[in-house]
């Protein structure tokens, strides 16, 4: 069973990560989550009506009407699913009072999901908006994988074909790669499991890579991973171009603070390489 959580705030953004979500979830046994947290915590709380007049509304009948929303969605969505949707998909609704990215955190430290789900806005938009808060503090802070998924996403949802491991040869990747797997194993996919180099590789990066090219022919031998150095001056434009040649439909990478890797994480190459091409990205944490 894999467990599944999706915050969800109703907008388009974060229903497109639904989506996402319950397409992974079809092809194996799963347990899906829809999220949505409430962070004012007061007794008596100004709720803004669409005619625009005010009226005051305790948190009890704040979370009647959030739940009875999500409530709705998770019928609507049930109500879609395919014969295969519905033997491997358990939904589930939850409501939580709190900042949104202290409860993700906090779930994935007590209760251990296979992978959070979120949405993240459009290209274009300024670095807060386009991670939007919630979704970059949960990507530092957060001890599961998270899959941030662009609201502008082009790719099928039917079929994961390439999908980019970044990797630096460093311990914790294998087991990010054991994780990826799992996810992903319904699908078939190719995985580039990709080393950058700025000049030609060394003697060390290719016994590294062997290494693990080795241990994955061994322990994934239903699997197709191929494996590559790429090279070039800089490293976003020689990842940027790989992603363009390739048709990579996801990027996976394991977050560290002191490495090329976490480059990413930097707002304006997050900009650059990854929200240029609206390409969703798993992170898994050391």
């Amino acid at each position: 069973m894999v467990r599944i959580i999706v915050p969800v705030n109703f907008s388009d953004y974060s229903l497109n990560a639904l989506n996402y979500a319950v397409t992974l979830g079809q092809k194996f046994p799963s347990e899906i989550t829809l999220l949505h947290c409430f962070a004012e915590t007061l007794e008596d709380i100004d709720v803004i009506s669409a005619s625009g007049s005010t009226k005051v509304m305790n948190l009890h009948d704040v979370e009647t009407i959030e739940t009875k929303k999500l409530n709705d969605l998770k019928q609507h969505i049930e109500a879609g699913f395919s014969t295969e949707q519905k033997s491997n998909i358990t939904l589930k609704i939850r409501f939580e009072t709190g900042y949104p990215e202290d409860i993700l955190i906090d779930i994935g430290l007590h209760e251990d999901p296979d992978v959070i789900v979120m949405g993240t806005k459009s290209k274009g938009e300024t670095i807060k908006e386009l991670l939007g808060s919630v979704t970059s503090d949960v990507i530092k802070k957060a001890r599961v994988p998270v899959l941030a998924v662009p609201a502008e996403s082009t790719i099928n949802l039917e079929q994961i074909s390439h999908v980019l491991f970044a990797t630096d040869f460093g311990i914790k990747d294998y087991s990010s790669l054991h994780k990826l797997i799992r996810l992903i194993a319904p699908f078939n996919t190719i995985i580039h499991s990709v080393h950058f180099c700025t000049s030609e590789p060394d003697k060390w990066d290719k016994k590294k890579l062997e290494e693990l090219r080795t241990y994955c022919s061994t322990t994934y031998r239903n699997h197709q991973i191929e494996f590559e150095f790429i090279t070039g001056d800089d490293f976003v434009e020689t990842l940027d171009r790989y992603i363009s040649e390739v048709g990579i439909d996801l990027i996976a990478m394991t977050r560290r603070k002191r490495n090329m890797i976490s480059q990413l994480f930097h707002p304006s190459i997050t900009r650059k390489i990854l929200f240029h091409t609206d390409i969703p990205l798993l992170v898994f944490h050391e």
